[in-house]
This record gives C-alpha cells, sequence and structure tokens, in this order.
C-alpha cells in the first residue's frame, strides 16, 4: 500500500454509511457491499457526466487501499479522465471518514457509454 492520498474536494457522489449485515466474520465490510455502492456511483456520476443514461462498459482497474468497518461513514468521488464520441472513462475512489479521519477505501477506473432510450450509444455533447 502507498503514501495515503488526501480525499478530492469534489462533491461525493454517494454518502451512506456500512451496515452490519454486511460484515465478515473478520468484522469488514464485503467486498460485494463495496462494488455495488461502486456500481450505483458509476450510474449517478455517469448520468451526470453524459447529461442522460450511462452503463459500465468495463472496470480498467480496482484496488481495495483498506479495510471499510461497519456503520462507519461511506463516501464515493467521481473524477472525469477521458471523454471519447460516446464513451468516457471515471476515476472513482471510496473514502470511510470515522471522525474526520479519512482513509482511502478503493480506487478505480471505469470506461463508461452513454445510451438512449434504446439502450443504444448516443454521441457526447
Amino acid at each position: 500500500m502507498s503514501d495515503q492520498p488526501t480525499r478530492p474536494d469534489t462533491a461525493p457522489v454517494v454518502v451512506t454509511v456500512a451496515p452490519y449485515d454486511a460484515v465478515t466474520p473478520r468484522g469488514a465490510v464485503t467486498g460485494a457491499w463495496i462494488l455495488g455502492q461502486f456500481d450505483t456511483a458509476a450510474g449517478l456520476a455517469g448520468k451526470k457526466f453524459s447529461g442522460g443514461e450511462a452503463l459500465i462498459l468495463s472496470i480498467k482497474d480496482f484496488t481495495f487501499h483498506a479495510a471499510l468497518s461497519a456503520w462507519e461513514e461511506f463516501v464515493i468521488h467521481a473524477e472525469p479522465v477521458r471523454k471519447g464520441n460516446s464513451s468516457f472513462d471515471l476515476s472513482f475512489s471510496g473514502w470511510a471518514d470515522p471522525d474526520g479521519a479519512c482513509t482511502r477505501i478503493f480506487s478505480a477506473t471505469a470506461v463508461l457509454i452513454a445510451v438512449d432510450d434504446d439502450g443504444k450509444p448516443r454521441k457526447l455533447t
């Protein structure tokens, strides 16, 4: 694990609390729950960036940096990295924020595609 980066200044896409029912016997929140929150964040950030529905085309990388404990505040930030004709890359980071002590939980980059009402790729504006 590398030096702890700072949490982005951008507004979070998702703010939630890690539930007790998603905890492993060792006390960490499951990766499945975190990935579900990432999926929600990708949908919301993709819609905001593209001005309409957007779907995950691929996840380029996803790295867990620390464990998330139950009942910790959990936030996800998204930042644009690349913009193409209909696809775009967003960089994501997830943070635990118990009592103001931020810990990076994950980082990821995903390729999303803007789609129209029929689910077909649409041009970004």
